[in-house]
Order: C-alpha cells, then sequence, then structure tokens
C-alpha cells in the first residue's frame, strides 16, 4: 500500500473488508443432496480484500493521485491499472455491479465521508420498521374502537413511510450531484428489496 493509503488501514476492521464474512454472506443454498445437505453456491466476484481497499482508495480518497479526474470512468480504469484485481473482475467493478465492491463502498462512505449518507441508511432502517406495521394484518379479534385505531396507525404509518420516502429520494439526488457513485451505492443499499424497492420505483 502506499504511505497514504496507511491512514485508511482502520477500515479493515469492519466485516465488509473481512474475507471469510464475505465469503459467508454471499454463500447461498441452491439445493440439497440426496442424503439431505446442502448444496451451496459460493459467490465469484470475492478476491482479495487489501487489493480491494487499494482500488477504492484510489478511486475514491481525496488524498489519491487521481482525485482530480473528473471521468468517473477514467478514475476507474486508473485505479484498476494501479491495483493487481484479475481482469475478470474489471468490467462489474466499472459498472458498480461487483456486491463485494458495493458493500466495501457502502462502509467506506459511512465512515469517511459525512452524514449524508449515514442519514440514508438511517432512513432506511426507519422506513423499514413503518412498512413492517403497515404490511401487518389487523387482528379481526379486536373491538370496533380497537380495530379503528389499528387502521388509523397503519395509515400514519404509510403516510410517514411516503414521506420519507420522498426525502431520502431528494438527498439521493443531492448526492448524486456530489458523489456519483456514494449516490449508487446508497441506492443499492437504500432502495434494495421488498415493498420498500416497489414504492422508489
Amino acid at each position: 500500500m502506499a504511505d497514504w493509503t496507511k491512514d485508511y488501514i482502520d477500515i479493515l476492521k469492519y466485516p465488509e473488508f473481512d474475507y471469510e464474512k464475505i465469503i459467508e454472506k454471499w454463500t447461498t443454498v441452491i439445493d440439497e443432496n440426496p442424503a439431505g445437505e446442502p448444496i451451496v453456491q459460493t459467490p465469484d466476484f470475492v478476491f482479495d480484500v487489501r487489493v480491494a481497499l487499494d482500488y477504492i482508495l484510489f478511486t475514491y480518497a481525496p488524498e489519491s493521485p487521481y482525485a482530480r479526474i473528473k471521468d468517473m470512468r477514467e478514475r476507474k480504469e486508473m485505479a484498476l491499472k494501479q491495483t493487481v484485481i484479475p481482469k475478470q473482475f474489471h468490467k462489474k467493478i466499472i459498472s458498480n455491479e461487483n456486491p463485494m465492491i458495493g458493500d466495501m463502498l457502502t462502509r467506506f462512505f459511512r465512515v469517511y465521508e459525512d452524514f449524508d449518507y449515514e442519514l440514508l441508511i438511517s432512513g432506511k432502517e426507519a422506513l423499514i420498521t413503518l412498512l413492517e406495521v403497515v404490511r401487518k394484518p389487523i387482528d379481526s379479534r379486536l373491538l370496533d374502537d380497537k380495530e379503528r385505531m389499528a387502521v388509523k396507525a397503519k395509515r400514519e404509518c404509510f403516510e410517514d413511510a411516503k414521506y420519507l420516502m420522498g426525502e431520502m429520494r431528494k438527498m439521493l439526488s443531492e448526492l448524486r450531484d456530489k458523489e456519483p457513485d456514494a449516490a449508487d451505492a446508497a441506492k443499492s443499499s437504500v432502495f434494495k428489496g421488498g415493498f420498500a424497492e416497489k414504492m422508489a420505483r
């Protein structure tokens, strides 16, 4: 690692930079063999985390010699040349389609950037809580008054969720103007999965 990158070495303590935890997170059970044992599929996009950190720093750190390159594709290509990331990973990294790099970027922006990113992630957590209330069925055994209160609470949670979603989309737009790849990482994290993703669309 270059001397200026040593200031970022502490980020390796996070699970997004732990090789074994990355493999564990992205390993999926796809079937069972005749003995009932799981057949798993391991991720094919994982590589050395130190090398991945080098790429992230050369692409996004303000001290990087490539930080003044405004064209993000060019900056990424320069960073890839500077590191020893195998070429089979380059295309998806450039197009923000490598999940390991995406998770690492999420952590990097949370730790080293500003509170906008952290606020977006916290907003997602609040949104999930609200949507869980909206989806939860109302107990048919409730008395009329309690049932009306439950319906009212669901409506209020839905309205709060719509408002929060709108605010998060505004923040993403502002973040995209400031740092497009940070916005891509945030959008992937914030709107990933289920009802929240359908609302965002």
